[in-house]
């Protein structure tokens, strides 16, 4: 090592070359959970379609746990990355743009989506683990948000948490039946108008509303 002299380009690129090295494995196994399930699918297989060996594998990950953490850590870290700068939301559209995002989010990482949720119905340690925690600080962050505009006057007065909580259900419901496989996947121009009737719902009800000069 030369004196003064730092390597942290080439430590950066150590760093890029395992992030995607765990990707990949995350992906490999995505796939194979989604197709025989968690209990079905053995680190083997999953280095064979990662297109490495076994051992290598256990370089990145030290078992298929916690892969399946990785996933469900990694599919957290996404959807609160969108809600990271909530607060600059300024009005429908935007929030109507954050919603298809989400959305978005979910349809191009659907083998981690549904992983997740198959294995969390039976899996009480994933859900405490990973899951809850992550629901926590997304409903957190909508809660602020929330709170935010009832003091700016644009909500009425509500209950922040509740609110949240409604919030987080109508965002999910609709995508339940192509998350468990039941329906096809939404085009980018009808999950657009799921986002649109979903902020619709939220921001003006379902109550009919008078015509114009009446």
């Amino acid at each position: 090592m030369i004196k003064g002299r730092t390597f942290r380009p080439l430590e950066a690129r150590r760093e890029r070359r395992i992030a995607r090295r765990k990707t990949q494995i995350m992906n490999a196994a995505a796939i194979l959970f989604s197709e025989k399930g968690y209990d079905g699918t053995t680190t083997k297989e999953i280095a064979a379609t990662a297109d490495m060996a076994e051992g290598t594998l256990y370089n990145y990950f030290s078992s298929k746990r916690d892969i399946l953490l990785g996933i469900a850590t990694e599919m957290n870290e996404a959807l609160g990355g969108l809600l990271g700068n909530v607060e600059e939301l300024k009005g429908r559209e935007d929030i109507i743009d954050l919603v298809q995002r989400s959305f978005d989010l979910l349809v191009e990482r659907l083998t981690f989506t549904r992983t997740v949720l198959m294995r969390v119905w039976i899996d009480d340690e994933v859900l405490r683990e990973v899951v809850i925690e992550g629901v926590q600080r997304v409903s957190q962050q909508l809660q602020q948000f929330i709170a935010e505009l009832i003091t700016a006057g644009i909500f009425r007065p509500v209950d922040p948490a509740l609110t949240a909580r409604i919030i987080m259900g109508m965002f999910v419901t609709p995508m339940l039946p192509v998350l468990r496989g039941m329906d096809t996947l939404p085009t980018l121009e009808e999950r657009q108008a799921i986002a649109e009737a979903t902020v619709d719902l939220l921001l003006e009800g379902i109550r009919a509303r008078p015509a114009p000069g009446v």
